[in-house]
Order: C-alpha cells, then sequence, then structure tokens
C-alpha cells in the first residue's frame, strides 16, 4: 500500500538538530488552513515539538500533532489515517539532508488500531524521496505506550490540543478569514477592526474552551540514539 508522506517533515531535521544544540524557541501551527487539508485531517500536521524529558536529562522528547479540532464527540472514534506515513527527520550536520529518522504508520481502525514505529535509523533515502525502514520495528495498540526498543517509549493516541489560539480576535484581525455564518458572508470582510492580539489575561482560548483534542505521537528516547 502506498502513504502519503507528509510534506513539512523534510525540514524537520533542522528544527530537530538546533533543539539538540540549545535553541530554545520555535513558533509553527497549522488546523485547517485551507479547505483541501481540512478535508484529509490526517494529513493535517498541527504542531511539532522538541524539548528534554522531564525525567531523564539524557532524554529527548519529539511530538508530533495532526488531525485538529476533534470534538469530545468524535474524541473516541477518531484514530490515525491508515494511508500516511508520518516521520521524524533529523538533521546532524546541518546540510538539510536527514541523517536519522523515526517513522510510524497505522492498520486498523478504532481501538484495535496499531501502530508500527521503525528506527530511529539511518535513512535509505532522503528528502521526499522517504520509503518505509527495513527492517520493521515493534507495534503498539492505539491510546498505549510502548517500548519499541531498550529506552525508547512511544504513545500514540488522543490527547488536548496543547496550542492556544484567540480565534474571535484573529476575525477580528483578519476579517476576510471568517467563515460566513448561516450563508450571510461577514459584513465589511476587507475592515480590519483590530490590529493587535488581547492582552494575555484577556485573550480567549478557542481550542480550550470548545475541548477540541488531536492525534498525537510522542517519542521519548536517549540523546544518543539521534546523533552520529
Amino acid at each position: 500500500m502506498k502513504r502519503k508522506m507528509i510534506p513539512i517533515l523534510a525540514g524537520l531535521g533542522l528544527a530537530s538538530t538546533v533543539g539538540l544544540l540549545g535553541v530554545q524557541h520555535v513558533y509553527a501551527s497549522d488546523h485547517a488552513d485551507t479547505p483541501q487539508i481540512a478535508a484529509s485531517p490526517g494529513t493535517d500536521l498541527t504542531d511539532v515539538y522538541m524539548f528534554p524529558s522531564p525525567n531523564n536529562s539524557n532524554n529527548v522528547v519529539l511530538a508530533m500533532n495532526v488531525h485538529p479540532l476533534i470534538t469530545p464527540a468524535t474524541k473516541n472514534s477518531t484514530t490515525f489515517d491508515t494511508n500516511v506515513l508520518y516521520q521524524f527527520k533529523i538533521d546532524n550536520n546541518l546540510d538539510g539532508r536527514e541523517d536519522r529518522v523515526i517513522q510510524v504508520w497505522f492498520e486498523g481502525t478504532g481501538s484495535s488500531q496499531i501502530a508500527h514505529v521503525a528506527g530511529p535509523a539511518i535513512p535509505d533515502s532522503v528528502g521526499m524521496a522517504g520509503k518505509l525502514l527495513t527492517p520493521y520495528s515493534v507495534t503498539g495498540a492505539f491510546g498505549t505506550t510502548f517500548a519499541p526498543t531498550s529506552g525508547m517509549q512511544v504513545f500514540t493516541g488522543v490527547r488536548e490540543d496543547s496550542f492556544f489560539f484567540d480565534l474571535e480576535q484573529f476575525f477580528t484581525i483578519f476579517p476576510d478569514r471568517a467563515t460566513p455564518i448561516n450563508g450571510i458572508p461577514v459584513s465589511n470582510p476587507n475592515q480590519p477592526q483590530s490590529t493587535t492580539w488581547r492582552s494575555p489575561g484577556n485573550a480567549v482560548d478557542f481550542l480550550s474552551n470548545g475541548n477540541y483534542s488531536v492525534l498525537s505521537i510522542v517519542v521519548e528516547l536517549p540523546k544518543s540514539m539521534l546523533t552520529n
């Protein structure tokens, strides 16, 4: 079966490398930005995080969130797209090419869905020509934490969306991005009502208030497994 690859992950290597070297802030987020992406939520990468393990100073945590805007009503029935190959690509020498890759893909649906995890390993090919690593690694059940190899832990499942977004204020700054309500176009779509975000104490987190979730792939492993 052919699997789609999320193109943005080809650039994750640089972020991962500088993260290991001590860069403190990397910002990025994407939630159903286009109708095409919204129609294929399993390919919608919302955020990627990399941070030191809070439990082991020798470990690093990689986290990838996909499939945004999961509602409480669909929380227990949403699983990963089985046609997508999810990849963490690590560039260790800043040449723009991955030196290590961790791959995750899924089979089945619902509570019986199974995650396949391969790597970290030297990739057989780089960039958009990526293919499955061989030999395959171990599998684990959706919604559980399992250990593909010694010292490595993986979780795949539903988690609360950790991104903070004041959608209401966003529409006052960019009214042309607002969705028509009941078929009625937004009044004055080209006339911003505000030019700044609300202060931290007054901002409203649309995702938290709506109890929206995402699908998360979380990998904790020794830093030494990602280096050359």
